[in-house]
């Protein structure tokens, strides 16, 4: 992969739960790991359930092999967009180990709408 394809800035976040003191639990996401990668949007569905048009956009995400940290599906990805001044969060399905080189690491990913 050229390192011009890896033109977006992604933030990988781990979950923690923590007491609501009501006898829940909250989920707090912090950044593990931040680097360069490719976003490839695969397909899109939408569908409308109880009234409520739901949408689903399944991505490809592309990075190098970080040496330093285990990625799993137990982590999500956080990129900004700067055109629409947001930020979007990927839920992680799938990690490949392409080539299976500890080159680059794909991620198959379901962006949260």
């Amino acid at each position: 992969m050229r390192s011009g394809d890896l033109k977006h800035l992604l933030t990988f976040q781990a979950s923690t739960e923590t007491s609501d003191g009501g006898g829940g639990f909250l989920t707090t996401w912090s950044d593990v790991y931040e680097c360069r990668g490719a976003i490839w949007p695969i397909s899109s569905k939408e569908r409308l359930d109880a009234m409520k048009l739901e949408l689903q956009i399944d991505n490809r995400i592309r990075i190098r092999h970080p040496r330093s940290i285990d990625l799993t599906a137990k982590h999500r990805i956080k990129w900004h967009d700067h055109i629409t001044d947001t930020d979007k969060y990927f839920n992680i399905v799938s990690v490949r180990n392409m080539d299976k080189r500890n080159m680059m690491l794909e991620f198959l990913a379901l962006e949260e709408v």
